[in-house]
């Protein structure tokens, strides 16, 4: 094969925005993941309560996966924006900063005060008490913000761009 042809067939690698694209849906994939799994976790702690303990050794591992995954898509995210600063004119940008502005303020309320809580709830999470109720409301609402965040996040990235 003629080394001009092979140049020109790979010369998308060479381009700026195709690698902070690559890194961009890369960390879209690791912190999505990782919202997915602890939604899914979330809902089987639901029908079974007494795996209470093991939830809160899965947990902080995911939440490290998310806060990498945003750091990516932050830093990408920033890469991929100072080339086009006329896109903060395009309102579909703007709604996902807005949702991207949740996703990080319900991720430090998560992990500033859920995930604390939780740990204290542990050993009574299989009773149901009354303290474990009024968490699951409150934690039940930070999660429904965090998964309706995300995949409206997703939605606008697939649809808009």
């Amino acid at each position: 094969m003629d080394p001009i042809v092979i140049h020109t067939r790979f010369a998308f690698l060479l381009e700026y925005h195709a690698w902070w694209r690559f890194i961009h849906l890369a960390g879209v994939i690791i912190a999505l993941g990782a919202v997915v799994a602890a939604d899914l976790l979330l809902a089987w702690l639901k029908l079974r309560p007494q795996q209470a303990a093991l939830m809160d050794r899965v947990t902080p591992l995911l939440s490290i996966q998310v806060w990498i995954g945003l750091l990516l898509l932050s830093f990408s995210g920033l890469m991929l924006f100072l080339p086009r600063p006329g896109l903060i004119d395009y309102a579909p940008f703007r709604w996902k900063m807005l949702l991207v502005l949740v996703v990080f303020l319900n991720g430090i309320a998560l992990n500033c005060y859920i995930a604390p809580t939780f740990k204290s709830l542990v050993a009574e999470w299989a009773q149901t008490t009354s303290r474990v109720v009024r968490f699951m409301v409150f934690a039940g609402l930070s999660t429904a913000i965090s998964f309706l965040a995300w995949w409206a996040i997703v939605v606008i990235m697939l649809v808009y761009y």
